[in-house]
């Protein structure tokens, strides 16, 4: 055949596969709507697991290699998942009061739960609505998603403005400066303390992680738990006060060691297209993380690491490790610096 010719063949596979997905994917939101009309949760991981294994046998049989087959069935799956959690929840509508709620992580909660049929309130002076936070006064749910600095104050505010039962929770990435906020209202309010373990760029749930922090007030975390339960994501509860301890590596460290790393690549003397032209697999596979720290906001990544006060165990953790790290890759006996590798390896394979 001519190339032409090939290329055309090519491009009629491809709006087969297309069509097939989109089957399949309607077949998905069938399934879903079985699963919410019986009380079924939408997300099975041991029939995922199941159905990548058969994607992964069937394409050895085809001569194609056993990653490509789990990226295609994991993106098919999430595809799936994602359509099938986008089907209404049974849940009472509620009026939901955002404050914040035009900003990024505002609006993609406002548009979560409207699409599980509750009535949104935007309270944000971005929104031109004319709306203040007293608005929140007959809200039966308020969401603050505001900069972290302005939590506390926005708090405070709400416990004076919403009804005891009013469900009242914020979605800031560090809780010590607001434990103590929290723990007095949850005496008296239904509080509890949210974060998303992603960012408003996400396009669903799907494989994901929220913190649900338990203030005080079970009631209140059980509620927010059925807000975002069975969306294809994975919640985890804990004491509001473990939080932040767990935010010392999960971001700071993670934050620190990309900023580490393009703060010394733009100090090197190579240009970034330069360093491309000769990068290696492992450089390849950092450089959307590392990217996507660098295009963050820095006033917000800088209160992540400034305001948490468990800070100071990360860094001199790190420090630590950086040091011994250096001494061992110098040392002409290898064995320290093997040690160090064997001892990560055995971190993941116990998982």
């Amino acid at each position: 055949m001519e190339l032409d010719t090939l290329r055309d063949e090519i491009r009629k596979r491809d709006e087969e596969i297309i069509r097939l997905i989109s089957e399949r994917t309607e077949l998905a939101r069938q399934v879903g709507a079985y699963k919410r009309e019986h009380n079924l949760p939408i997300r099975n991981v041991e029939v995922e697991k199941k159905v990548i294994a058969r994607y992964v046998e069937n394409g050895k049989a085809g001569g194609l290699s056993s990653e490509v087959m789990t990226s295609v069935a994991s993106s098919i799956i999430k595809e799936a998942v994602d359509s099938e959690a986008a089907l209404p929840l049974k849940m009472e509508p509620k009026k939901v009061g955002i404050v914040g709620g035009a900003g990024k992580m505002g609006a993609w909660t406002a548009d979560l739960l409207r699409g599980s049929g509750h009535e949104i309130v935007i309270i944000d002076p971005a929104s031109n609505n004319g709306l203040t936070i007293d608005a929140c006064r007959d809200c039966d749910i308020v969401i603050v998603s505001v900069p972290i600095h302005l939590t506390y104050s926005t708090l405070s505010k709400l416990e004076s403005i919403c009804r005891p039962e009013t469900l009242i929770f914020d979605l800031t990435s560090l809780k010590t400066p607001l434990v103590g906020r929290l723990r007095a209202m949850s005496k008296t309010h239904k509080v509890c303390s949210i974060h998303p373990m992603f960012g408003p760029s996400a396009t669903s749930m799907y494989g994901r992680n929220l913190i649900i922090c338990d203030c005080g007030n079970r009631e209140a975390v059980e509620e927010a738990k059925e807000l975002f339960d069975d969306r294809g994501g994975n919640i985890r509860i804990m004491d509001v006060e473990q939080h932040d301890s767990y935010m010392s590596y999960v971001l700071g460290l993670t934050h620190a060691v990309n900023i580490a790393l393009f703060t010394v690549l733009e100090r090197s003397g190579y240009t970034f297209e330069d360093l491309l032209t000769v990068s290696s697999t492992t450089f390849n596979k950092g450089l959307d993380t590392n990217r996507s720290v660098a295009s963050e906001d820095p006033l917000l990544y800088y209160e992540i690491q400034h305001m948490n006060q468990h800070r100071d165990e990360m860094w001199k953790l790190f420090s630590d490790v950086v040091k011994e790290l250096r001494e061992k890759s110098l040392d002409d006996d290898p064995e320290g610096f093997v040690s160090m590798m064997n001892a990560g390896k055995r971190y993941f394979d116990g998982y």
